[in-house]
This record gives C-alpha cells, sequence and structure tokens, in this order.
C-alpha cells in the first residue's frame, strides 16, 4: 500500500550531469527506468521493450530515437514505437506499440520522476535558498543505502543519536539528555526546532522523504559540528537537506545539499569534508535495523513520548498518507 501511495509523489532518480545523451537505467519503486537526454531535456520510458521484454537502456540512441538493442524497435520520447525495421520504411506500426512515458522535471541539480499523477510538488528550500544571491547552495553528493527510504528518513530527523553514533562530529552541545520541543504540523509534513544552547537545528520534513536540517549558530563556541568550528558567528546559518528515493523497499538513493549564508568565498568542497564518514556511521547502524521497512504500527516499536517525537509523528503521517491512497 505504501508504494501506491509514493508512486504520486516526485522523487529524484539520477544527477543531472550524469544524464547523458545516451540510455541508462535506474530503478524508482522497484520498476526499471531508462533514463536520456535529448534536446527537448530529460526523457523517462519504462526499461522494458513491449515486442519482446529486452532492456531498452541496452540499446543506443539512434537518428535521435531509442532503439532496442534486440530487434531494433526505435521509440521516440513518448515511448512510441516509430520505426519497426522488420517492417520496413512503408510498415504500418501496431497502435499498441508503446511503452510508459513517465513524468519527469530537472531541478536542484538531479532528475526527478514521478510514476503516477503528483499530489505534489518538488520540496522547496526554506529560505528559498536557490533564489536567494546572498545564500550557496549545492549538491555534496549521493549515498546508496540498502536500507528503506522510511528508515533512511527517520534517522535524518531524529537528534537524539548525535552523541552516540556521531561523537565528535555533531554531538547536542548541552549533551544527550532531549529537552522538550514543539513539533508543528504543515500542509504536507511537520517543522519543530531545537536549541542547544550553541546551534538551534530548525527541521522542515517534507512528505514522504524529503528533510530540511537548519542550522542557526547563536554561540561561536562550545560546540562540537561543522557549524560551529573555525569563523563560525551567531547568525550564520547552514541548512543540510536529504531527500531519500526508494529505489525498492530495501534500497534508497540519498541524495544530500547544503546551503549557507557565510563563508561565500570558501570553496565548497571544504563544507563537503566530513560527510562521508557521517554517512558511513549512520549507514550501518540504518542497514542493520530490523524490520528493514519503517514500522507503521505503534505497537512494533517501543517509543520514548519526548525524545521519539518526531518520529512518532513522522509514523502517523505515512500511515495517514497510505490511507489517502489507499
Amino acid at each position: 500500500m505504501l508504494d501506491q501511495a509514493l508512486r504520486h509523489y516526485w522523487h529524484p532518480v539520477a544527477v543531472s550531469e550524469e544524464v547523458a545523451t545516451e540510455p541508462q537505467q535506474v530503478r524508482l519503486l522497484g520498476e526499471n527506468i531508462v533514463l536520456y537526454r535529448d534536446d527537448e531535456g530529460p526523457v523517462a520510458l519504462a526499461d522494458k521493450c513491449v515486442h519482446r521484454g529486452a532492456t531498452l537502456s541496452a540499446g543506443c540512441i539512434r537518428d535521435g530515437q531509442l532503439m532496442c538493442p534486440y530487434h531494433g524497435w526505435q521509440y521516440d520520447r513518448t515511448g512510441t514505437v516509430a520505426f519497426i525495421p522488420a517492417l520496413g520504411p512503408d510498415g504500418i506500426i501496431p497502435s499498441q506499440a508503446r511503452v510508459q512515458r513517465h513524468r519527469v522535471r530537472e531541478q536542484y541539480g538531479a532528475v526527478w520522476v514521478a510514476l503516477e499523477e503528483p499530489v505534489a510538488d518538488l520540496p522547496p528550500w526554506p529560505d528559498d535558498d536557490w533564489n536567494d544571491p546572498d545564500r550557496r547552495v549545492f549538491m555534496v553528493g549521493t549515498w546508496r543505502w540498502q536500507a528503506s527510504a522510511g528508515r533512511m528518513m527517520e534517522n535524518a530527523a531524529d537528534f537524539a543519536h548525535f552523541n552516540f553514533v556521531h561523537a565528535g562530529f555533531t554531538e547536542l552541545a548541552d549533551g544527550p539528555f532531549i529537552k522538550p520541543f514543539e513539533i508543528e504540523l504543515t500542509g504536507d509534513g511537520m517543522t519543530y526546532a531545537y536549541d542547544d544552547s550553541v546551534l538551534v537545528r530548525e527541521y522542515t520534513l517534507h512528505l514522504p522523504f524529503a528533510l530540511h536540517d537548519r542550522k542557526s549558530v547563536v554561540a561561536a563556541t562550545g560546540g562540537i559540528t561543522w557549524s560551529e568550528q573555525g569563523d563560525s558567528r551567531a547568525g550564520d546559518i547552514t541548512t543540510i537537506s536529504s531527500v531519500a528515493s526508494p529505489v525498492d523497499r530495501a534500497e534508497t538513493l540519498i541524495f544530500v545539499y547544503l546551503s549557507r549564508n557565510h563563508s561565500l568565498d570558501v570553496p565548497d568542497e571544504d563544507f563537503a569534508v566530513g560527510f562521508d564518514e557521517i554517512m558511513e556511521q549512520d549507514r550501518m547502524v540504518v542497514e542493520d535495523q530490523d524490520p528493514l521497512e519503517l514500522p507503521l504500527d505503534p505497537r512494533e516499536e517501543l517509543h520514548l513520548k519526548l525524545a521519539d517525537g518526531a518520529s512518532i509523528v513522522y509514523r502517523r503521517l505515512m500511515r495517514e498518507l497510505i490511507a489517502e491512497h489507499a
């Protein structure tokens, strides 16, 4: 049921600069998609020839069209077969000779696909960061985990693990004891903030799998996280954004971005240092979680009302999302 609901949302499937004129295969929600670029932009089609089920991404682009590697059938960007060599140039092509064309968009340095009519737009950034000349946004990278997107997103939304999984990197400055914080529901998710006396972390979650962690420096010393190191000053804002794309129920492709309103003369690469290690620390935990998929029934795992507050609300929102598409 969750998979059916997720088909109605946009998910990133590839980094823009990696989508070329020759076809490649990507996967979303267990479905193979052939992805390539032409003069009009990205094209996303079902990766299975209607003739004999061959993989279209193993073919090539011939005369501007996607050619199947088996019998040479050529598909246009709408997924319609435009030429069948065995019929010759004047042959009558069967009306059923077509494959599914998927909705595709290119934004935030990525190519996004929706398998069904989307019920929501792409997730926005909290400060309209991409259009603000006083901010710098870049894609830190992508990571592939053998874990469900729900588990990954819950991990990103949880700060109670920082002082244990990320000791010495992204610890809460005032320790692991979780103080009260408020969660506010939005039209497409939730927001909440946590003040550890050095950073105020403002989280914005857009269903199903996009999270912004907006860190504002309130004290220039005393913290142990990237945002407080070096020449940090009160008022500096660093936003780490994570989007989890469900390759299938057991695999997730993660896109991570970083936005900042400070140190604009510093190379982006300097701010990307440490992400590989942090992501690896999380991966080792999340991939070992049991069960693999995020349990949505509140009786399946034990919860702490305060420390697990965001997780509890997220799971409820995901249950409601499923019910809406039942």
